[in-house]
């Protein structure tokens, strides 16, 4: 099925990082987790895993481009999930420096209906922990927002 507007969810923060350091938030396992969830083992290249511990739910797929330090693409899904399997969407993300720092735009395609609003709630969430981290800061543990789980399946 193509996709179009309605399956697609898109984002753009501002990171007060040149976008060298950036990038790593997307590849590094300790980075990543760092600001999106408990864990993570990643292998950035081209048609390796990734797999992202998100309190009791698990994120899965495999990088399709890692293009350092302009772009990630990664098809991603939820491990035991129905309606959004591991790589079952596709999710890119961007950094384009800009100033003193990075314009971050996540691009999450194929999103079914019932994870469209899902997914929105957990990018905002979770791009802004990404902001704080990134640009120096320090975010609280992680712990899953009730909003951000308690539709998933």
């Amino acid at each position: 099925m193509a996709s179009d507007a309605t399956h697609v969810f898109r984002g753009s923060v501002f990171v007060e990082a040149p976008p060298e350091e950036v990038f790593v938030y997307f590849t590094d396992p300790e980075a990543l987790a760092s600001w999106m969830g408990d864990r993570a083992v990643l292998d950035p290249r081209p048609e390796g895993g990734f797999v992202l511990h998100i309190g009791d739910r698990v994120v899965e797929g495999r990088y399709e481009v890692v293009d350092f330090p302009r772009r990630v693409v990664l098809r991603w899904g939820r491990r035991g999930s129905v309606r959004l399997p591991p790589a079952s969407s596709t999710l890119e993300v961007t950094f384009v420096a800009e100033g003193s720092g990075t314009r971050v735009t996540v691009s999450h395609d194929g999103l079914p209906a019932l994870e469209r609003e899902i997914h929105a709630r957990g990018w905002a969430h979770y791009l802004a922990r990404l902001v704080t981290v990134a640009s120096g800061g320090v975010v609280p543990v992680h712990a899953v927002p009730l909003r951000l789980s308690r539709d998933a399946d």
